[in-house]
């Protein structure tokens, strides 16, 4: 399954915010990648964590990965993603990560 692990520490970047109160959907952003890569997270997990070495502290199942097209944001992504508790906790290891994030789309057991 795919995924993304983020880091989510800097207090200039907009929170992870609820969609609807009680929905249990969010969003967050503004991250630089791909949009191909970004569409393959789709249906994939979203981890967020303060530091590489920390478990993360929030997560879901990845809905939608919106590339924005105009503003001060554009070329960069915006997640929607479903609350998952079990996204809680998760540590991963330092190998693959890129400064803010590590991808995983394609499981090395297969």
């Amino acid at each position: 399954m795919p995924a993304i692990h983020i880091i989510k520490n800097d207090q200039g970047l907009p929170s992870i915010t609820q969609t609807k109160p009680g929905s249990g959907i969010y969003r967050s952003g503004f991250w630089v990648l791909a949009k191909t890569t970004a569409e393959a997270l789709k249906g994939g997990k979203i981890y967020f964590h303060e530091r590489q070495s920390d478990p993360s502290f929030h997560g879901g199942i990845i809905m939608e990965a919106e590339k924005l097209e105009e503003g001060e944001q554009a070329g960069r992504v915006v997640f929607t993603f479903k609350f998952d508790p079990a996204c809680r906790g998760i540590t991963t290891s330092r190998e693959g990560w890129s400064q803010e994030m590590k991808i995983i789309l394609h499981d090395k057991s297969q």
